[in-house]
């Protein structure tokens, strides 16, 4: 079950959806207990083209904010567990999107200052245990309460 709390009382184990300051911003999940973030991209995992992190206006942002846990809350109500994995053919290095709506939401490395990019598992392996610690997250069983939080206002 999914709780809705304000960012000053999220606990250490919250799922924040950030929408930084611009006429033109993305949408940050940030899954606070995990070094990840997930940004919306188009994009259908080749290589060979790099994704399309989507920017949006602001209001936009607070419409796709809003759907993404909507579809969370559907998913657990469903029992259908959105996130997929993806690599290269000979499955070397793997990365982990999650599938809402018309977007997939890439984990990436969070690394202040620096430009977001898919974050890459060096095996299948790590990157099922990666995918198994976003899951608890945003696939809570049926016993556990998940707090989010929206903020829209305070970065550092």
């Amino acid at each position: 079950m999914f709780v809705r709390v304000e960012p000053q009382h999220a606990g250490p184990n919250a799922l924040g959806v950030l929408i930084p300051h611009g006429a033109k911003t993305l949408v940050i999940v940030r899954p606070r207990a995990l070094p990840w973030d997930l940004l919306p991209a188009r994009w259908d995992g080749d290589r060979a083209q790099p994704p399309q992190f989507c920017v949006f206006t602001r209001d936009e942002a607070a419409i796709i904010a809003r759907r993404f846990i909507k579809a969370l809350e559907a998913a657990v109500a469903q029992n259908v567990n959105p996130l997929e994995s993806f690599g290269d053919a000979q499955q070397q290095t793997c990365g982990i999107w999650l599938r809402a709506d018309e977007f997939v939401w890439i984990v990436c490395r969070r690394a202040q200052g620096e430009t977001y990019q898919p974050m890459t598992f060096a095996s299948t392996d790590e990157a099922t245990s990666a995918g198994e610690k976003l899951a608890a997250v945003v696939l809570p069983a049926a016993d556990v309460t998940q707090e989010y939080y929206f903020n829209t206002q305070k970065f550092t």
